[in-house]
């Protein structure tokens, strides 16, 4: 099962997905690699994703997923709003309705992407 995507460009956007289900997770990380040029880590708990927030050298997105609580979404935005400056946050059906067109559009919006 696909957990990751990661591209040859160094330069290429760095996005971390809060997930909780495998099966949706691979879904979404499809619509982020359709969208192409991205380098996606996808993790399935509040605690993988912020071990996967602290390890890597540069995030530039973070997309919160369905099943988060809003007390999990609070520590996270907290996190990453304390530690990771310019590291936007995206939520799916928080921000804008969870549908697969509207996910691909915001990250290429957030990301500015074409």
């Amino acid at each position: 099962m696909l957990t990751e995507i990661i591209t040859t460009n160094a330069e290429a956007p760095v996005m971390v997905l809060f997930g909780g289900n495998p099966i949706r997770r691979q879904e979404v990380l499809l619509l982020i690699k359709e969208i192409g040029g991205i380098n996606a880590y996808a993790t399935l708990s509040e605690k993988e994703g912020m071990e996967k927030l602290k390890a890597l050298p540069r995030v530039d997105l973070v997309l919160i997923g369905g099943r988060y609580s809003g007390e999990e979404r609070t520590r996270i935005k907290t996190f990453v709003d304390q530690n990771l400056p310019g590291t936007l946050v995206t939520e799916p059906g928080y921000d804008y309705p969870y549908d697969n067109t509207a996910i691909q559009m915001d990250i290429k919006e957030k990301l500015k992407i074409r």
